[in-house]
C-alpha cells in the first residue's frame, strides 16, 4: 500500500476514488459546505478538491449555493433513482406502505440490506408521529436500530453475512419479566 503524505491523498490514488471521497463528504441533506471543510471532511488538499469539485460541477453532481458553498447537484439524484436494488422494490411496497401509513398514523420505513446496514428506499413521515432522523438514501446500522427495519431484514439475511441473531425472550402479558419489542434485535459478534 502506498505510504500517505500528510494531507495529500495516497499516491496514485484514482480520481474517482477521490470524487467519491468528496461526494461522502456531505452529512445532512441540503448540507452546504465551505471548501475547507469539504477538503477536511473528505482527507484531501483545498487545491485537489476545488479542481474535483470544479469537475463535479461540470456533470451536475455538485452545485454552488451564492455565498460559495458546495451541495448535492439533482444529477445525483437522476442517477440514484436509476437504482435496482430499491426502485422496483419502492414501486411495488408503496400501495402496502400506504395502507399501513393510513392505518397507523406513523413513520413507515422501507430499507434493502447492504452487508451490515440497510439503505432507506422510501420513508412515508407523519405529521404527528415522532421526529425521526432517517432520510432517504441514509444508512442504517442493522444491529443497532431499535426499530424493525434492521430486525426484519436481519431476520431474513443469508448467514454468510457474519451476523447473528439473538432469539426473543418469550413474555406474557403482565409478566415482571417481559422485554422490551428490541430484546430480539440482532448484534454483531
Amino acid at each position: 500500500m502506498p505510504t500517505r503524505r500528510p494531507g495529500r491523498p495516497p499516491h496514485g490514488e484514482p480520481i474517482l476514488e477521490r470524487a467519491f471521497r468528496v461526494l461522502g463528504a456531505f452529512a445532512e441533506a441540503g448540507e452546504g459546505l465551505p471548501l475547507h471543510t469539504l477538503a477536511a471532511r473528505a482527507g484531501l488538499p483545498k487545491s485537489a478538491t476545488s479542481r474535483i469539485a470544479a469537475q463535479l460541477m461540470g456533470v451536475g453532481a455538485l452545485e454552488r449555493l451564492d455565498n460559495g458553498d458546495f451541495v448535492v447537484g439533482l444529477r445525483l439524484l437522476e442517477i440514484a433513482s436509476l437504482a435496482p436494488r430499491g426502485h422496483g422494490l419502492r414501486a411495488a411496497a408503496l400501495p402496502f406502505m400506504a395502507d399501513l401509513h393510513r392505518v397507523t398514523r406513523q413513520h413507515i420505513l422501507l430499507a434493502v440490506r447492504d452487508g451490515h446496514e440497510a439503505v432507506l428506499v422510501e420513508r412515508l413521515s407523519a405529521r404527528d408521529a415522532a421526529a425521526v432522523k432517517y432520510r432517504v438514501g441514509g444508512r442504517l446500522p442493522l444491529a443497532e436500530t431499535g426499530i424493525g427495519v434492521g430486525v426484519a431484514l436481519l431476520a431474513h439475511a443469508p448467514s454468510r453475512c457474519g451476523m447473528t441473531r439473538r432469539p426473543a425472550r418469550p413474555t406474557r402479558a403482565g409478566s415482571a419479566d417481559s422485554s422490551p419489542p428490541s430484546a430480539g434485535r440482532a448484534s454483531v459478534p
